[in-house]
């Protein structure tokens, strides 16, 4: 974020009706639709053109300074955060201390503050780790804060908690993260929405607890149900905790293809289908029955969104005006 004195200079050079892009850039604040979201005083749009907000500068540039030079001891703690971060819109996988300072107006102190108060090895429920840039995984750090305000069931007589609680408690969040984040479904770095990964992560702290939780049954309700997917879950809950995995140099160069194939729960949010509309186009236009086959999915299950899209398109299964743009 800038400070006051280059956000002023960056706002004389705006017109006196704004856009959210423009905020961005005159601020150096990239979660501007947070603010949008969460604060009540923030200034209103005073114009609309072709779908694009507008909103008075001035008005804006005095929110931002009043904002700006508030006391450091009236930025949001570490308690009740729940609010926030179910309103919170990142549009990075991964973030580090101050980006997430940012996007949950905390200091960035206190951010540190729980990696230290809750070290992975030590804490019965560790603050979820970093890479070695700094950054941590936005999904995973939004399942641990929701985590702090709604712990695990207690075990009953059986020593375990009862199922029926458990299964509440770990499907909390499941319908969360189908929201759009700039045109698009927010994935995560496993390719899950947010409400997919905190059931993970849930279900691996249960399992850390030495909780059993039926892999089958975990599957089907995340609908990870393609074959080796289970496999693939069991192997993830397994994992001790570890820091997410940005992709190498070597291999940005095809980081967009490979971000553009999907597997098909995200495949279908991507399209504006539902998966099991993608099940049966897979089932019934196979190589063996259809002369224009639906396209076939790789070692991951994942597909190719453009050539599913275009197979779509093709075959008059929506029409080109309902198709989300490669990249949208």
């Amino acid at each position: 974020m800038k400070n006051i004195a280059e956000a002023r200079k960056a706002f004389e050079k705006l017109p006196a009706h704004i856009t959210t892009a423009q905020i961005t850039e005159a601020t150096g604040y990239p979660y501007v639709h947070n603010w949008v979201r969460t604060d009540p005083t923030f200034p209103g749009e005073v114009d609309r053109k072709d779908g694009t907000v507008y909103r008075d500068r001035d008005a804006v540039l005095d929110w931002f300074a009043a904002r700006h030079t508030q006391e450091p001891s009236k930025r949001r703690g570490p308690r009740r955060m729940e609010a926030q971060v179910l309103a919170a819109r990142p549009t990075q996988v991964l973030m580090d201390s101050a980006e997430l300072a940012e996007l949950l107006d905390l200091t960035r102190r206190a951010v540190n503050k729980y990696a230290e108060r809750y070290p992975s090895g030590t804490a019965d429920d560790p603050f979820p780790l970093a890479d070695a840039d700094g950054k941590r995984s936005w999904s995973q750090l939004r399942a641990w804060f929701l985590r702090r305000s709604d712990p695990m069931p207690t075990a009953g007589e059986s020593g375990t908690p009862d199922w029926a609680d458990l299964r509440a408690w770990l499907l909390r969040h499941a319908e969360d993260g189908t929201e759009v984040v700039d045109g698009r479904v927010y994935l995560d770095e496993l390719g899950l929405t947010t409400g997919q990964r905190d059931v993970v992560e849930r279900a691996r702290r249960t399992r850390a607890r030495q909780v059993r939780v039926p892999i089958e049954w975990l599957a089907e309700v995340l609908h990870l149900e393609e074959p080796g997917q289970a496999e693939w879950l069991d192997t993830l809950l397994s994992e001790p905790d570890t820091a997410p995995v940005a992709p190498s140099i070597e291999a940005s160069a095809h980081l967009a293809q490979e971000q553009r194939r999907l597997k098909p729960t995200a495949l279908a949010r991507e399209l504006g289908l539902n998966i099991e509309s993608v099940k049966h186009f897979a089932r019934v236009y196979t190589p063996e029955k259809s002369e224009d086959p639906f396209p076939a999915k790789d070692s991951s299950s994942a597909r190719d969104v453009a050539e599913v899209r275009e197979w779509l398109i093709r075959n008059r299964k929506i029409r080109p005006a309902e198709a989300p743009a490669a990249g949208a």
